[in-house]
Order: structure tokens, then sequence, then C-alpha cells
């Protein structure tokens, strides 16, 4: 019988695959007991493998103990077989010297590596109760100098898939990358006779770093280089230490640690020198021993808030027929009014673009006549017509794209209008710290939950700030990278306590009110609603929403002062004929 190496380009190609996706170094290579990457005896025989390692040796050489049998295994990464070798009682008189010997070329010389095997004994004539002895022929020593995993029960498919066994760990010698093993026989029956066969199929050697039996860890944002912490997620509830690690272009640096106060799942880690666009990921201990640190992360953003650029997304069927605000179709064709193309993502090309200022910002788009539109619009889901047409639309929700920085955002949103109707959804009738009022959470949408980090992700009513009155909505989110086409999809859908995709006419323009604040600044007041006056027996009475400060005048441009300790309504003046002026002070 004989075996098969894996080609070392496979190995290499495995090598460069795992180390683009972590820091730990990976070499896998497989010794397969027939030919390998060959699924037919018509096409390589049904001798055994005769490829050689770096050496001349043959990676597996059987000593004449087998023959060939079309018993497989399936595993994940198990290479393609015809079969495997099956050995009879011949094999009890294979000793250390004259066994069944792997002499693989590895990539890490003075290297360890976990040896696994995997065989099927679906035929249920594998031995039962054999015994391999393992012996360090040359180059190398063993954790291990026997096994029980060739035994019937090892080689079982459980849900269709057999399992790789762990036999033992392999340590190569300084210098050394073709060590040499040796299987012999130590005890219980090998008889093909008496259904009690030993099968050999494919080996495979891991290279084995401690830090890859640690559970990696991630994070969460917030990420801003104006923070001075970082969240770890996953966090096993016997780490020792937490260590965040920032890449800015020299590779991972630990920026913080914690050794105390650990628990499980979410830990805050202090941190110094975030920096704007690098990279941050994170590791644990468990014991003295540190994970593998990752060699990507999440992206640090500059701060909220940086640009965005905003479109409506908008559901079209011709079978809506209004009245503005009553609930729209929740099929249909899906629109972006304000883009004309449609970016890799589906996100929006084009919108309104913008900037951070403490003054409310509108946007607004108008489809106008449908021959004739005063601004574009393209399909982006469906297969309808390539733009928008018809009167009436449903508002699916806001196109929230990346101008380049993740952030992160806290961003609000008040009074959804439509031209001539008016006002068609605001935030009064909202309790104070409502979630999901109108527009559902950032992250909600399957379409572009991808685009964002775990942290935050949030849609709540306030009354920090308002266009009018006393309430607005805000979103809370962070892209997970800087392309321009991560975008989220701002949804109606899902919401709770007002419409579901809104109607709106789209002969008339369509606008909401915005405010993005610069980095560090914090949101003013709302500003103050109308004044009203009535009269109560000789008093003139004067009533307002929300706290602010009475001032009065005799002119009607002043100078105003203010009334002393007068904030909040109703207030009640001696009605007279001197003439006076009132109005509210934010």
């Amino acid at each position: 019988m004989t075996a098969a190496i894996v080609p070392r380009k496979l190995g290499v190609a495995l090598l460069l695959a795992c180390l683009a996706a972590g820091s730990a170094l990976a070499d896998v290579v497989y010794v397969t007991a027939m030919t390998s990457n060959c699924v037919s005896t018509t096409t390589c025989g049904s001798l055994p493998n005769q490829d050689v390692n770096s050496q001349g040796m043959l990676v597996f050489n059987n000593n004449g103990y087998g023959a060939f049998t079309t018993a497989k295994a399936t595993a994940a990464g198990k290479p393609n077989t015809p079969g495997s070798q099956y050995h009879s009682n011949a094999y009890s008189n294979s000793t250390p010297a004259s066994g069944i010997t792997l002499a693989p070329t590895l990539g890490v010389p003075g290297g360890v590596y976990q040896v696994y095997h995997v065989y099927s004994s679906s035929a249920g004539n594998v031995s039962t109760d054999i015994v391999v002895g393992v012996t360090n022929a040359a180059g190398c020593t063993l954790s291990f100098n026997s096994t029980d995993k060739f035994q019937r029960s090892y080689g079982v498919a459980v849900g269709g898939f057999n399992t790789w066994q762990l036999l033992g760990y392999v340590t190569n010698n300084p210098g050394v990358s073709n060590p040499v093993i040796t299987f012999f026989y130590q005890s219980g029956t090998v008889s093909a006779g008496a259904n009690a066969r030993l099968v050999t199929e494919v080996f495979r050697f891991n290279y084995y770093q401690p830090c890859l039996d640690i559970p990696p860890v991630g994070t969460t944002g917030p990420l801003a280089s104006n923070l001075n912490s970082v969240v770890v997620t996953g966090v096993s509830n016997a780490a020792t230490k937490i260590t965040v690690y920032q890449d800015s272009g020299s590779g991972m640096q630990a920026i913080g640690s914690i050794t105390s106060g650990i628990v499980a799942s979410n830990n805050t880690v202090p941190v110094s020198g975030l920096v704007k666009g690098a990279q941050v990921a994170a590791t644990q201990n468990l014991g003295t021993q540190e994970g593998c640190v990752p060699t990507t992360g999440l992206f640090v953003g500059g701060g909220a808030n940086p640009s965005v650029r905003v479109a409506f997304s908008l559901r079209y069927d011709p079978t809506m027929t209004g009245p503005v605000g009553s609930p729209g179709t929740t099929a249909g064709n899906v629109y972006f009014l304000g883009a004309s193309n449609v970016l890799s993502g589906s996100a929006p090309d084009l919108g309104a673009v913008l900037h951070p200022s403490t003054n409310w910002q509108t946007v607004t788009f108008t489809r106008g006549d449908e021959l004739n539109p005063t601004d574009p619009s393209v399909r982006w889901v469906g297969t309808g017509p390539a733009t928008l047409g018809g009167e009436y639309g449903a508002l699916d929700g806001l196109a929230i794209a990346c101008e380049g920085d993740t952030g992160p955002f806290k961003i609000y949103i008040d009074h959804l209008e439509n031209g001539t109707n008016g006002i068609v959804q605001g935030f009064e009738a909202a309790n104070n710290g409502a979630v999901g009022y109108q527009f559902s959470r950032p992250g909600g949408s399957g379409t572009t939950e991808g685009n964002v980090l775990g942290a935050p992700d949030s849609s709540t009513v306030t009354t920090a700030t308002a266009y009018s009155g006393t309430k607005s909505c805000v979103a809370q989110f962070q892209f997970n990278s800087t392309e321009t086409n991560k975008w989220v999809r701002f949804v109606t859908a899902n919401n709770v306590g007002a419409t579901v995709n809104p109607q709106l006419q789209l002969t008339e323009p369509i606008s909401i009110k915005i405010l993005l604040l610069p980095p560090g600044a914090t949101p003013g007041a709302p500003a103050p609603g109308n004044l009203t006056i009535s009269f109560s027996g000789g008093n003139a009475v004067i009533n307002w929403s929300g706290t602010y400060q009475l001032q009065s005048a005799s002119k009607v441009l002043g100078p105003y002062v203010d009334v002393p300790g007068v904030t909040t309504a109703p207030y009640s003046t001696p009605a007279s004929a001197t003439e006076k002026y009132y109005r509210l002070r934010n």
C-alpha cells in the first residue's frame, strides 16, 4: 500500500490564504494513503501514491502491509482520493522499524504540528480494539507513543461527515522540516477475515501555535480618533487580560489593556492614540496564554459626525392612490429619488451631501413632472421602469451613504414634509425615549446591516433638540469601512407607533430636516413655538409649550427684557391700555 502528500503547491496556497485571514502562521499538509486529488481508480489506478518528500523519501510507505479498498471518508478539507488502504493480520508483524511510515515535508523547521487522521468505517469491517504504536523514527519528538483512534468507533460518520481524529503532536527538531513517524502494531485484532481491518486514508499535519487554543474576541463601535476606550466583545468569563491593538501602518501595536474587572461578553478597555483610518482588534488571555493577534480589524473613524450623502428610497406600485400619509405598499419596485446611478452594494451614487453644521439642514427632492422630472431617480430593486413614475410613492426609508469616513454618526431627524401637503410625520406624538418610532434602527435592514458595526445602532425619540416643537428622532450608527458604496437603509418597515411606508405625492417636493452636528458640538434646545393669548377677567393669559424664558418690551422691535422667573406657561398679567409685546428666548 502507498500514500500521497498533497502537492506543495496546494500547501502553499493554504498557507497564503490563512496568513491573509489572521496573524497565526498556518501550514496544513495532507498525507494520503492513495493518490491525492483523484476520485477514480480508472484515472489513477489502485496502487498507493508514490509521491516523495523534499528528501526523496516516500511520504507514505506501507512496507507491504496493505491493499486497496474503496472505503473513503467525507470530511472538511479532505483531499479527494479513489479510496484508502486496509491492513490485515500481516500488519501484526509490523515493528517500529518496519511499520507504516509517514515522511511529510512541513513548512516550519523546528515547528510543532498537530497530527490528525480521518477514515470511514461505514462498512462495519474495522477492528474494534486495535491499538497502534507510534515512534519518532527521525527528526522529531512525539507527544504520543500509541493511539486507539483507528478503532471502528472513530470512523463512524455523524450527519454524513467523518471527524478528523487528533492523534497527538509532533515537534520538528531544530532546522528540520521532514520528520519521519512510524505506526506499528501494538495490540488488538487485525484480520480482514474477522471483519477487523486497520484502515488508513488521510493524515493531516496542522502547524500549531498555543495562541490558536484561545478563542478570538471582537471589537465594536463607536471607534473614533477622539475617543479613549474600545469595547471588546465575546470575552470569556475566565479571561485574565484583554489587550487592544491598532495598526496605523506599521502592524498591530498594543494601545491599551485591562487585567481586572473583566466580565463575560463586552468589556470597555481604556486606550490611547486612536488614529483615524487605522484598524483596531483585540485579544484575550486565558491564564498566561494570549490569543493570536489579528492582522486586520475595524476601522477607526474621525469622530462624530463626518459628511454623508442622503437620498430618499421610495417604493412604487400603481395601486397607490393616496391620501398622503396613509400606509403605502410594502412590495413593488424600489427607487432612489435624488440619485441617477446605483453603486455596487446597491448604494446611491449621488444625493444631497450634508456637511456638519450647528444648523438644521433641509434635504429636498422633487420628482415633479414624470416626463420632465426635477430631480433624478433610479430603480435599485425590482424589474419595472428604470425611473420613478406615477403620482404616489411610499417612503421605504432614507438612504444615508458614506463619504469616506466611518463616523460614528449621531444624526437628528425631524419633519417629513410633502410640499403643500405639509408635515406628514413628526415626533411630537411619541414618548420621549421611544425606540424605533417611524424609523427602525439603522442596522435593522437586511440590505445594509453588513455595512455597519454592531454598536452604536439605535433609533430613538429625544427631547435634546427638535426642528420645531420639543422632539425629534436621533439615529446612531458607524460604518465598518470607508468605501463610498457603504450605506444605511434607514427604513420605516417594522417601526413602532407610526405609519409603515407612508404614501407621498411625487408631484410635490419631499423634504426632511436633518441636524448633523460638528465633532464636539451639543444640540441646542428646540426652537420655541408660537405664543397664544386669551383673556380671563381683567387679565391677559399667555400660553406656550416647553421651557423658555419669557421676555417683554414696550415696542415690537424691543429692547426685550426677561420677565423674572417666568419660563413655563401660563403667564397672567393685568390687561391695560398700555401697549406690551412678548416673546420667548431660547
